[in-house]
């Protein structure tokens, strides 16, 4: 083995949402995509990241004496420590000195080992269930190598192995990792893809590619995140389940996931503006009807993972 390091921004146990029975979540860090509505920010830079959370900071300047590339000063007229984040390298030295907890770092390298050492303590959990584990970020195919070689450890313990994915990476990456997996779990974000690429950065020719590639070989949930004013039209929803339909047997369900605002704070502590905070969640009614179209064309669709 090579022992490759994964590079994770942290590890959620008892979840049960990301697939079947009690599960535990690895959350990797990196994503190729930019969407704007993600409640997970902090994990799109495949890099360490300082979140300064500023309820409970008190200013007191100990922070800016211990950053050593001049990355923390003082706003004087607002009485607020700033980050100048094209200096700061995540090395965390504010961390060490801040008394309030006032930083934090979003990322940490473990190996397959040490990774699975702490999955593994949940073992008894995954047999009582039919839970296992299950990669997500950020987009777990940014680390590929360190992913299937993580997943080939858990398939040895006979460990029920899922994926969440963007899908949008090359084929031959995915496809190494879905040997290795029991279930993958895809989104579909937009089907135009001028559309799709407006609101996350990128097209969705090669996401729908992989699709229907993977749906031939693997079990597969889709899921739509729903989002106002993007995709959820009654239109994009009926083209959408047209394209579920043909993906054959493998399609276990489709899933709409109605927009949420419950990652904001995370782009305060980013120092990142949120560009669509007049967003509201989309009503019980219109998610009905959504589910209504998918369900009328003959595939199964829940509301909520």
């Amino acid at each position: 083995m090579n022992n490759p390091q994964g590079f994770i921004h942290a590890i959620e146990r008892f979840s049960i949402h990301d697939g079947p029975g009690i599960r535990t979540l690895v959350i990797m860090k990196g994503c190729p995509l930019s969407c704007r509505w993600c409640s997970s920010p902090h994990t799109q830079s495949p890099k360490p990241e300082i979140l300064h959370i500023k309820t409970r900071c008190q200013g007191c300047g100990r922070c800016l004496a211990a950053c050593k590339n001049g990355a923390i000063s003082t706003d004087v007229v607002k009485a607020l420590v700033k980050t100048d984040r094209s200096r700061c390298i995540g090395c965390g030295h504010c961390i060490l000195t801040c008394p309030n907890r006032a930083r934090e770092i979003s990322g940490r390298y473990y190996t397959t080992e040490e990774l699975f050492r702490e999955v593994k303590k949940d073992a008894a959990i995954y047999r009582r269930s039919g839970g296992g584990i299950t990669m997500g970020g950020g987009e777990p195919t940014m680390q590929a190598e360190f992913v299937l070689e993580f997943l080939s450890l858990c398939r040895s313990y006979l460990f029920h192995t899922a994926m969440e994915t963007s899908a949008h990476t090359p084929w031959e990456k995915l496809s190494s990792l879905l040997s290795c997996l029991d279930l993958v779990c895809i989104d579909v974000k937009h089907m135009r893809k001028n559309r799709h690429r407006e609101w996350t950065g990128v097209s969705n020719n090669l996401i729908l590619q992989n699709i229907k590639r993977a749906a031939k070989i693997i079990p597969l949930i889709l899921r739509v995140p729903i989002i106002p004013g993007f995709n959820d039209t009654e239109e994009n929803i009926s083209e959408t389940a047209c394209f579920a339909r043909d993906l054959g047997s493998n399609l276990l369900r489709l899933e709409l996931l109605p927009y949420h605002r419950y990652g904001i704070h995370k782009y305060e502590e980013l120092d990142r503006a949120y560009t669509i905070e007049s967003l509201k969640p989309p009503s019980d009614e219109h998610l009905t009807t959504l589910r209504d179209i998918v369900r009328s064309a003959g595939i199964d669709c829940e509301l909520g993972g």
